[in-house]
């Protein structure tokens, strides 16, 4: 699963018989993601991740409205990144090669991110290149690069 998984999706409350609201962006800590951010009738708020029920094919399913931080906004972590600050970030391997920025990734059910997709510029996209890295090649996400191993370009 990716972002486009979670994006724009209502959340419901089973408890409440009520949409909360709906999700508009996703805030990872590292290569995990941390929590969901819910506009609503409240404004915006943070729901943590693990508070989730179920990522359905139609809704988003809570236990509860309560579990939706309301006060926070969309105020992150120091160390938090929401996809669109993880998309601008340049990726450079070991050998020193920059393989272009962070374009998508893939997610397992728990929430850690398992691949990144690395893309070049390109002219309109014309000769624009991708590279899958694992994230067992990450070597840290930093305020402007991800560093990776060395990996074979596509």
């Amino acid at each position: 699963m990716n972002d486009k998984d979670f994006i724009n999706k209502p959340v419901i409350a089973m408890a409440d018989g009520a949409k909360v609201g709906t999700v508009k962006d996703l805030v990872f800590q590292g290569l995990e993601l941390a929590s969901l951010v819910i506009k609503g009738e409240r404004g915006e708020g943070l729901l943590p991740y693990a508070s989730i029920g179920k990522n359905g094919p139609d809704a988003i399913t809570i236990e509860s409205f309560t579990l939706v931080d309301w006060n926070a906004g969309r105020a992150l972590a120091p160390d938090s990144r929401n996809t669109h600050e993880l998309r601008k970030l340049a990726v450079m391997d070991a050998d020193g090669n920059n393989l272009g920025h962070m374009d998508d990734f893939t997610m397992n059910a728990k929430g850690h991110v398992e691949d990144i997709v690395v893309r070049t510029q390109g002219v309109f996209g014309i000769g624009s290149q991708e590279t899958v890295v694992s994230h067992s090649k990450v070597r840290a996400i930093g305020p402007e690069i991800i560093t990776v191993e060395r990996v074979g370009k596509n």
